[in-house]
């Protein structure tokens, strides 16, 4: 049963992949579906673009074990990069009809400005497709026997499948699918793991109260460091990722862009209060797991009979697709539209089309290899969003927020909040892969703080000359 509910499923998304082909007309209608997404579609996109395997399986995984402080940047932090994003930025990008966030470069400082800040974003959509797509493959062996590698091949072939066919139109259409699955298995999950238990009063008895702590336990300065690191670095880096503009990007106006944003985030924190909920719920149920990512594909195999755990299977495959067809998306329309694009000016519409889907597949191949046979460079991508808040966010704000936006200033913070980045991992660790969290957090912040004051100290020295 579980193995036809997943081939019906599949069969489901290729489907809409095919349908959506036909609306395929040119590159707009491949990277940002003809600016035409409706409110609804727009909001669900933007919610499952975030709910991945890490906000699933990983949140309640790290709930189960650290409580609230462990998922301050996800729901709580990425919630909140929504809400700000959709106050703050996606409304001006909207109006500004760009393709992705890195043309804010091309438009105000530099095409070499462009190219090194795409460059510097590629690497992140690189590895979190492969981190998901890897994901999938050990759910679907846990849950169907399958061999792993057989399953990370079947995921990534029919995330390319319609994602190669139709493009944002596409991913829009099946992360809305996803998304109705998505909410409706948690729907399911949750009441019954409440009746086992003994429901919510019950929960909040048997988890320490240390578990629901928002702010750190001891107060010491390298703690308060990484804590706010956290918030930056998902709560701030999050709002330039080019999964998020995109699809802000797409929406059928800025007013349309800016209140998706907000509510896909308010959206996002209220379901992750479920998945924590889960969490703490699973530490009654299996006291001492070993591994507590696995807490809610226990809880499910438990408490749900066949047609609701196939129902709820669909779920987490849900939550995976569709961050990784974002990260597909993402990682192409960069490629493409602000390094292919800038190097070959020549290229027609049509020829740029054509490239941006034989990108994808390069894109999905490279992720796929990269995660299962070369680990320290997948372990480097997996770490390289950071690059959103210590390279990305201070050009990008000033650019639409100062009128003495420069391309001096926004060399300077790209370098230094990057180089402030990775010195700082270096001098901790020696090396770039598998980076404990406190140190990866630590570093994001002072990678953050200098490429503020690189900005801000080269244009007040520009504006200094300039007054001699």
């Amino acid at each position: 049963m579980i193995l036809f509910g997943i081939s019906l499923y599949v069969l489901a998304m290729l489907l809409i992949g095919l349908w959506s082909s036909k609306q395929i007309k040119g590159l707009d209608d491949f990277l940002v579906a003809g600016r035409r997404l409706p409110f609804y579609l727009a909001t669900a996109t933007l919610f499952a673009t975030w709910f991945g395997a890490g906000s699933l399986m990983g949140a309640a995984g790290t709930a189960y074990s650290d409580g609230i402080l462990g998922v301050i940047s996800d729901p709580f932090a990425a919630g909140v990069s929504l809400i700000l994003a959709g106050f703050f930025f996606v409304g001006m990008l909207r109006r500004m009809k760009l393709l992705t966030v890195t043309d804010v470069f091309g438009k105000y400082y530099s095409k070499g400005t462009e190219i090194f800040a795409s460059i510097l974003m590629v690497p992140v959509y690189v590895g979190w497709l492969g981190a998901q797509m890897v994901a999938l493959g050990y759910i679907m062996h846990m849950l169907t026997g399958i061999n792993p590698l057989l399953g990370i091949v079947i995921g990534a072939f029919i995330v390319l499948i319609y994602t190669f066919a139709g493009g944002m139109w596409a991913v829009t259409l099946t992360d809305f699918v996803q998304v109705v699955i998505l909410i409706l298995g948690l729907l399911i999950i949750l009441p019954a793991t409440l009746i086992h238990v003994g429901g919510l009063g019950a929960i909040f008895k048997a988890t320490p109260k240390e578990f629901f702590s928002f702010l750190p336990h001891t107060h010491n300065y390298s703690n308060w460091v990484s804590y706010l690191g956290q918030w930056g670095l998902m709560g701030l880096g999050c709002i330039v990722g080019q999964d998020l503009i995109q699809r802000s990007l797409a929406s059928e106006t800025a007013k349309v862009a800016k209140w998706s944003a907000v509510t896909a985030g308010i959206l996002y924190i209220l379901v992750g209060f479920v998945t924590i909920t889960l969490g703490f719920a699973g530490r009654m149920v299996f006291p001492g797991l070993a591994d507590a990512e696995q807490v809610i594909p226990s809880l499910a195999m438990r408490f749900l009979s066949a047609p609701f755990l196939m129902l709820f299977i669909g779920a987490l495959i849900s939550a995976i697709m569709s961050s990784s067809d974002s990260s597909l998306l993402a990682g192409t329309s960069l490629i493409t539209e602000n390094i292919i694009r800038r190097l070959k000016p020549e290229l027609k519409d049509q020829q740029l089309l054509q490239t941006a889907r034989l990108t994808s597949i390069v894109f999905v191949l490279v992720s796929m290899l990269l995660a299962l046979y070369v680990r320290e460079i997948y372990d480097l991508m997996v770490n390289s969003w950071a690059t959103l808040f210590v390279a990305i966010l201070v050009p990008v704000t000033f650019a639409l927020y100062s009128k003495k936006a420069n391309t001096p200033a926004a060399w300077t913070s790209m370098i230094l909040g990057t180089g402030t980045w990775i010195g700082c991992i270096l001098i901790k660790t020696g090396n770039f892969t598998q980076v404990s969290d406190p140190i990866f957090y630590t570093a994001a912040f002072y990678g953050g703080v200098m490429s503020l004051m690189g900005y801000v100290g080269a244009t007040l020295l520009i504006f200094a000359r300039g007054q001699r």
